[in-house]
């Protein structure tokens, strides 16, 4: 059944999406991770994502570009999200939350970096290897931006094809974690069934927040949006943090 709770950070994950052209599931997987089991979380984000992703592909002029330069990258993110969910799937998933905070916290500092002086080329065995990193991460978490962002910063990509190929690759990335859970029968009906129930009001919102993105001055926002992403790191490595001493001293345990 679809809680007020839950519908509230996938219209809010919607609506950051919308008015900054990201976000989606690097508002709503740390948010939803303090609610429920990460699993669950990053299933319930599934059907959502994909379709804000399509939505934001068929509006990319510069995707057959990206493709064409950098297909190594979402081509390689299908297998390594297929094999980091197969790793979520059966392992203990409360360190991953601890690692979910880690990359968050990643993706505010590496969004701080500066760019080198010259573009720099990286062959395509080289982008092979960071898709499957992309993917890897993509399966754990759910979020792969810091990696890519230092990507394009020791690339000098331009913005245009980074935007493009994030696309690309989220769209593979959640090919390769919707494969991962069908292959492991981990597909939840009601939790997919909530997800679709959002669904209409989730891309209402998403509309929202595009009118929104062309009539605001973005920079006050995005300020407000680190500080938000600040709080929910800092949450989720006590969260988390709580969790491990307590199963570590339950183990300890006589």
């Amino acid at each position: 059944m679809l809680d007020l709770p839950t519908l509230s950070v996938l219209l809010l994950s919607a609506f950051v999406h919308g008015a900054f052209g990201f976000g989606f599931p690097l508002v709503a997987t740390p948010l939803l991770a303090l609610m429920m089991d990460l699993r669950a979380a990053i299933l319930l984000t599934l059907a959502p994502t994909i379709c804000i992703n399509l939505v934001s592909i068929l509006s990319e002029r510069h995707r057959g570009e990206a493709w064409r330069r950098f297909w190594p990258i979402p081509a390689f993110t299908i297998v390594g999200s297929l094999l980091g969910t197969q790793v979520l799937l059966t392992l203990d998933p409360e360190p991953f939350r601890l690692l979910l905070a880690l990359v968050l916290l990643a993706y505010l500092l590496a969004d701080r970096l500066q760019g080198v002086d010259r573009a720099r080329q990286v062959p395509r065995w080289g982008l092979a290897l960071l898709g499957l990193a992309l993917g890897l991460l993509a399966g754990l978490v759910n979020i792969f931006a810091p990696v890519l962002i230092v990507f394009a910063l020791y690339t000098r990509m331009p913005p245009e094809l980074m935007v493009a190929t994030f696309n690309l690759s989220f769209i593979t990335s959640k090919a390769g974690q919707l494969l991962g859970f069908a292959i492991n029968d981990a597909i939840d009906g009601a939790i997919l069934g909530t997800a679709l129930m959002a669904l209409p009001l989730v891309l209402a919102v998403l509309w929202l927040g595009i009118l929104v993105r062309r009539r605001i001055r973005p920079a006050h926002y995005r300020r407000l949006l680190r500080v938000a992403l600040w709080v929910m790191a800092v949450a989720l490595l006590w969260d988390s943090g709580r969790g491990l001493l307590a199963a570590h001293g339950v183990a300890g345990g006589p």
